[in-house]
């Protein structure tokens, strides 16, 4: 998975706060840094943290990589999440993400958005790991996945978790509710396929959603 994050002349009215001078991203991709909501004291904050949580035990940032996604059916039966999910709840705004269908290698990306929602939240977790050689505080995040709904079950099987509007001040203010970790209605999104261009994490263009020749979209 790899997300977007455009219209960002519409991030302060969406979420209530500014994240200062932000570029339009087409192509964000795992340990690339972005940027996430969380909550310091009882004030939201807009920070930049890496994609790809650290737990705080882990010795190598490297490590990042493997907790890029989350699973929500497993979040309170793993020792690294049981504190993370009480007490560092993240929101990661975006504005569409990706998924490929197909073998590695001859897959075919999708996009998928909500037009109704030009910027949207996804749920996720941050850490601040200790870098061991430097004593330097890093934010890390992962985002959580759930199954897929049926538009996004077309191309894959897992999907992010997609805060309803309702549900975004809840997950990072109130306490942990498992409930609100569903797939979002499949009503309300749209999936299209999309160039070939996005397939390089480090290209960076708006032309990584544009249209492809094949499929129409849904």
């Amino acid at each position: 998975m790899r997300y977007t994050l455009t219209h960002t002349e519409d991030f302060a009215s969406v979420f209530g706060i500014s994240c200062g001078d932000m570029e339009d991203r087409y192509n964000i991709a795992p340990t690339q840094e972005a940027p996430v909501l969380v909550v310091e004291g009882d004030v939201l904050a807009c920070i930049t943290a890496r994609w790809g949580l650290v737990p705080a035990r882990k010795m190598g940032d490297e490590s990042g990589k493997w907790l890029a996604n989350s699973r929500a059916e497993t979040l309170d039966e793993k020792a690294n999440f049981l504190d993370l999910v009480e007490h560092a709840r993240c929101i990661i705004p975006v504005s569409g993400f990706y998924e490929w269908e197909g073998e590695s290698g001859t897959s075919s990306p999708f996009y998928f958005t909500i037009p109704s929602r030009p910027i949207f939240g996804l749920a996720g977790l941050c850490n601040w790991w200790a870098d061991p050689v430097s004593g330097m505080l890093k934010p890390t995040f992962t985002i959580i996945t759930c199954p897929s709904n049926d538009l996004v079950g077309r191309v894959h099987n897992r999907m992010p978790v997609i805060l309803l509007e309702e549900d975004v001040t809840p997950w990072l203010f109130g306490p942990y509710v498992p409930d609100v970790l569903e797939p979002y209605p499949e009503a309300g999104m749209e999936m299209v396929q999309v160039t070939e261009s996005v397939n390089n994490p480090e290209y960076e263009s708006a032309d990584c959603i544009k249209k492809a020749g094949g499929r129409k979209g849904w």
